[in-house]
């Protein structure tokens, strides 16, 4: 929503699947494939150096994919994979994070503008990749983050609950000492 009225706003996201990482673009009214080519190159720049080698890009057949795309990537060793027409069991998993990014942060703001919804994605995906138990990862973040030490008797009062985009995210910790 902005003072001219609704408006749709576009975010490109990547999930590096080894890691469980989420990078986001900043939020366009107008994508297109100069501005998705420019958002792959951020997202390799934005991995840490082992995670930089070649890897695979799995993306659907939307037209903002255009030859230059393919080309840019595939000068940087990027394997990429389009996927075939109407397939989204194929990218279960890409499909399962934009739901959680849907259901765990943007359902419950009105957004408004560019900034806005930059400022909610940045938080959620900062909570994501660095607060966020993830299965995959025997419950640790994708980023950071040491197994806690065993301990089975935990006091309630030692536990801290730690809120973040006004009590939408909530994590649970332990005091420090």
């Amino acid at each position: 929503m902005t003072r001219k009225g609704n408006v749709d706003l576009y975010v490109l996201v990547f999930l590096h699947v080894n890691s469980r990482r989420l990078i986001a673009s900043p939020a366009t009214q107008h994508p297109d494939s100069a501005w998705v080519t420019e958002q792959a190159k951020a997202f390799r720049r934005q991995l840490p150096g082992d995670e930089q080698q070649t890897f695979q890009l799995i993306h659907d057949r939307d037209t903002k994919f255009s030859a230059e795309f393919r080309k840019t990537l595939k000068q940087d060793n990027v394997k990429l994979i389009k996927l075939p027409v109407r397939s989204p069991n194929l990218n279960a998993r890409c499909e399962r994070v934009i739901q959680t990014i849907k259901h765990e942060c943007l359902n419950h703001f009105l957004i408004f503008g560019h900034k806005h919804l930059d400022y909610l994605l940045s938080r959620f995906f900062e909570h994501y990749n660095n607060r966020r138990a993830h299965s995959s990862l025997k419950f640790m973040p994708p980023i950071g983050g040491d197994p806690p030490s065993e301990n089975h008797d935990i006091n309630v009062n030692e536990i801290v609950c730690r809120t973040d985009l006004g009590d939408v995210i909530k994590s649970y910790e332990r005091r420090a000492a």
